[in-house]
Order: C-alpha cells, then sequence, then structure tokens
C-alpha cells in the first residue's frame, strides 16, 4: 500500500505544471544543442579537402573529425567571430556583398590583363577567385582560405609550366607549401596585375612574393614616368582614364592606396638585399645569415623531398661517377672556374679508379651540352667523360640515382642538383675553391661549390680541396665504398620548410618594417619615401 500510495504522487508531479516546463527545458536545452552540431558542421571543411590544379594535387587540409572541437577542442580555424555572428554579439558579415565583390574583382582583372599563352598561371586566379567567393558566400571557407598570398614572380608560372632552373625549383617548393597551408594563391606578373588584385582584396592579401625587377618598377611608378614602364602583357593604362588620374603602385605620399611596404618579399636567390627594407624581406633558397655571423637575408628555403621520393631507387648501381654540369663552359679547363686543374687531373684520377667487384670497368658520365643537328652526336664535354645529352627530368632522375657519385667541377654554383643527389642516396664530391692554409679543416672560411653543404661531411659529402689529386681520388674511391641512403638536410624536410612559409603568411611584419626603415633609412639621415600602416 505504501509504494502503491507513492506512485500515485509520482504520477500527480508528472502531470503537474511544473513538469511541463522542466520538460520545456530539457527539449530547449537539447534542440539548443543539435542546432550547434549542425552550424558547427556547416562551418568546417570535410576532413580531406582535396586541392586539384595543373601541377599539383595536394591535400589541403588535414585535421581531427568534425566532432572533434565541438566543444572548443583544438580548432583554430573555427574563429569565435561565427559563434558571436551566430547568437546576434556582433554584427553579420555580408557575405554576399564579399563575394560578388570578389566576383567583379576577377572580371576586372582579366579585362585589364587578358589571357596569355605565356602566362599560363594567369588562367589560375579565376578559379581561385571563384573558390575564394564561394566559400565566403556559403561560410564554408577551410583554415586560413579566406588568407591570400600574391605571386608577382615568373618563377611561379615557370614552376608550374615545367621550368627546371634553380629559381624555379625553388618556386615549385614554394608553391607546394603555400597550398599544404590551404592559403589562396593568385599570380601576377608586374606591377599593375599585383596591384589590380592587391586593391580588389586589401586586407585578404596578406603577403606578396615579388620578383625583383618588377618590384623595383613598383618603387618607381609615379605621374611622371609611368609610360616609360609599360609594358604589353601587364598594362597600366587604367590608371590615366579616370576623371582625376593617380598614378603608383607602391603606397606612397599622395598614392596612399598603393601596396603596402610590409607585406612585401622579394624572391632573390643570391646573397645581398634586393628590397627597400633590407634582408628581412628579401627571400632567400640558402641559410646565408647563418654563414656570414647573422648578416644576410630572409631564409625560407626549399624542399625536393615530395619530389625526390617518388622516384623508386635502383636496385642496382652502375659502377661510374656522373659530372655536374650541363653546359660545356663548366669543362673548359682553360677557365677560372675549372677545379681540376689544367694537368689532366681529373681525367687522370678516372684512370685510376679501379674496377668493380663485377669487373666492371670504371666510367664518368655528364648530360647535356649541345647535340650536334646534322648527326645527333652529343657535344664533347671533357675527354674521358662520356657525354649522354640533354635528358628529360624523370629520365636525369634515375641517372643519378644509378650513380656512385656526383662530382662537382666549380660551377654552377648552389645548384639544387646535388639536394636530388643526396635524396636519391648519391653523394656529393664539393669542390673547395678557397680555404684558409693555417686552418684548412675551418669549413666555416671555406669558399666551396656548394657552400649551404659545408657543414655535412662523409660518407653524404666529400670536401676536396680544388686541384689536388690525391684528395680527389681518395673522395671519388670512398663514395664508391661506402653508399648512403636517402639523405635530407634537416632544414629540407617538407614540414621544415612548411612551417617557416607559415611564419611567413601569419606574422604581423609592421614592426620588423619599422625597424629596418630606422636603421636603414632614417638613422643614415634618409627620408624613406613609403608609407608602412
Amino acid at each position: 500500500m505504501k509504494y502503491e500510495n507513492e506512485g500515485h504522487r509520482m504520477s500527480r508531479i508528472l502531470d503537474s505544471h511544473q513538469s511541463r516546463i522542466v520538460a520545456l527545458i530539457i527539449t530547449f536545452i537539447t534542440t539548443l544543442l543539435t542546432l550547434s552540431v549542425f552550424f558547427y558542421l556547416s562551418i568546417t571543411p570535410s576532413a580531406e579537402f582535396e586541392y586539384q590544379d595543373a601541377e599539383f594535387s595536394i591535400n589541403r587540409y588535414t585535421d581531427e573529425s568534425s566532432l572533434h572541437g565541438l566543444w572548443g577542442l583544438k580548432r583554430p580555424h573555427l574563429q569565435l567571430e561565427g559563434w558571436k555572428e551566430w547568437i546576434g554579439l556582433s554584427r553579420p558579415r555580408d557575405r554576399a556583398k564579399e563575394a560578388r565583390d570578389i566576383r567583379d574583382l576577377s572580371d576586372l582583372f582579366y579585362e585589364r590583363f587578358p589571357l596569355d599563352d605565356k602566362r599560363a598561371a594567369r588562367g589560375m586566379n579565376r578559379p581561385a577567385l571563384e573558390r575564394l567567393a564561394h566559400c565566403i558566400e556559403t561560410n564554408t571557407c577551410g583554415r586560413d582560405e579566406e588568407k591570400v598570398v600574391l605571386l608577382a614572380s615568373f618563377h611561379f608560372n615557370n614552376a608550374i609550366t615545367g621550368g627546371t632552373s634553380g629559381e624555379d625549383i625553388w618556386a615549385r617548393s614554394t608553391l607546394e607549401a603555400l597550398h599544404s597551408l590551404n592559403y589562396t594563391l593568385l599570380y601576377s606578373f608586374g606591377p599593375m596585375d599585383t596591384l589590380t588584385l592587391y586593391q580588389g582584396l586589401q586586407d585578404k592579401v596578406k603577403t606578396i612574393i615579388w620578383e625583383g625587377a618588377e618590384l623595383k618598377k613598383c618603387l618607381a611608378r609615379n605621374e611622371t614616368n609611368w609610360e616609360s614602364l609599360e609594358n604589353d602583357h601587364t598594362p597600366g593604362t587604367f590608371q590615366n582614364q579616370t576623371a582625376q588620374p593617380r598614378f603608383g603602385c607602391f603606397r606612397r605620399p599622395g598614392f596612399e592606396e598603393g601596396i603596402p611596404p610590409e607585406k612585401s618579399f622579394t624572391f632573390h636567390f643570391w646573397s645581398g638585399p634586393e628590397n627597400p627594407l633590407g634582408g628581412e624581406f628579401t627571400l632567400s633558397p640558402e641559410d646565408y645569415k647563418s654563414w656570414n655571423k647573422g648578416v644576410g637575408n630572409h631564409y625560407l628555403g626549399y624542399s625536393l623531398e615530395t619530389r625526390c621520393k617518388a622516384i623508386p631507387l635502383p636496385t642496382h648501381k652502375e659502377h661510374r661517377g656522373m659530372a655536374l654540369g650541363k653546359y660545356a663552359k663548366y669543362f673548359n679547363t682553360s677557365s677560372r672556374d675549372w677545379v681540376w686543374g689544367k694537368e689532366d687531373i681529373l681525367r687522370q684520377a678516372i684512370l685510376d679508379m679501379p674496377h668493380s667487384n663485377k669487373g666492371e670497368k670504371f666510367e664518368m658520365i655528364a648530360t647535356g651540352g649541345h647535340d650536334d643537328g646534322r648527326t645527333g652526336a652529343h657535344e664533347l664535354m671533357y675527354k674521358g667523360i662520356r657525354n649522354m645529352g640533354g635528358l628529360p627530368q624523370d629520365e636525369w632522375y634515375q641517372t643519378v640515382a644509378a650513380s656512385k657519385f656526383l662530382l662537382g667541377v666549380g660551377r654552377p654554383l648552389m645548384s639544387p642538383s646535388p639536394y636530388d643527389a643526396l635524396c636519391l642516396g648519391v653523394p656529393f664530391i664539393n669542390p673547395i675553391t678557397w680555404w684558409n692554409r693555417e686552418e684548412p679543416e675551418d669549413w666555416s672560411r671555406w669558399i666551396t661549390q656548394h657552400d649551404a653543404l659545408r657543414p655535412y661531411g662523409p660518407p653524404y659529402v666529400y670536401h676536396v680541396q680544388k686541384e689536388n689529386h690525391e684528395q680527389l681520388e681518395e673522395a671519388m674511391k670512398a663514395a664508391m665504398d661506402n653508399p648512403i641512403d636517402r639523405f635530407i638536410p634537416p632544414p629540407m624536410t617538407v614540414k621544415a620548410v612548411r612551417e617557416r612559409h607559415r611564419k611567413l603568411v601569419e606574422t604581423d611584419w609592421t614592426p620588423s618594417a619599422k625597424a629596418a626603415v630606422r636603421a636603414l633609412w632614417t638613422d643614415k639621415g634618409k627620408e624613406f619615401p613609403y608609407l608602412l600602416h
């Protein structure tokens, strides 16, 4: 009877007004949580966001599952602004207008700068701008997708179209890093197309990477000289087609709508600054600063890891070495750059190499020169070296990988090829062209064909004094007797290079720019002619 009475009391409670309120509260909380989940999923990209491009197939976004960040756990791309907009704590963005403005910019860009067969990368801007407009409009942008990088060097176009110069290879690595970070990339070829993109996107542009010559034109452009700076592929005559013409490119007094100096970096392969803000705003492929007591350019670097690891290593190496150099002039024994002497040191070293364990005779090969237009015969590069002629890139990699070492002959300097060789399991013999006679082992004072490899030694890199026959023979024999696995210098891994690119784009460089203005201009009594924020 006692339990029966308690049951009746419970039934009355459930039928009461208070119970309905409790039920409504539970329903409200459940609905709110459900809507929160759907809202979160609506603004979160899928875990695997694939980016397809003409020359790249790169995973641009990989993160935890969509639900992982529901309670605020490690979702750095989810901005608080979105939540504030949703619950009414901040004024919502006019996403439709932003998207419309970006599409208008796309139309304006191609009206001013039509597609050009020689500048294939220009055609990639329209789909990139459309992706950006669409994701803003639908609130589906991935992490950092709204951050724009302008690539104002022709080397990025070359990287896409198969260029193989050192600068082109560096540019390809930069494209890989920036794509992997999910930034929106736009291509330009001169001051005026770069200015058009910047003015259309403004604060969305985080970084501009310039070709040095084009930056100089941008710096110089004004109302007195603009006509002399015109060219056919990036004309700026539109600045003369308004009621009140304004001529310029870089931000300066009288042209405040110009490109900001603190976002402008120069793409420069060699040492020495190529930017009005000095070395910190001059990007370099090598860490020149570490070799010069902390003085030098901004080390961005590059990686060959992805490309190299896609190449399978041979199961058998030929009993040979390979000489680095694609031009016969590098093998001119009368040249001051030739490091193996005028007394046939290299040829004698080749003749002195022992046969392999299988009785194979040693040979040296080269790849390059000019073929005879009539007979097709390959140019003789050096007596004692068999020239295989210029090879397609994939075949060149296989030829290097099947060799037992790569030999420097003095030129070219700082080539990416020794890095390719190391990554393919092939040691490099690096000529030392100058050393301190009193301390010949002090590598920090050496001048070599490839200074960036000075810190590394056998079995990966063998440093040999020029015209030293004994050292050369020892290095050639040691390289053949001590095979190596793939080797990638730690600063050149994909991860290390990606992080330096992330820092380049994510950092506010305004304080550094102000410090550079003081150090390079005002402290020297010179007026800085441009405007910082």
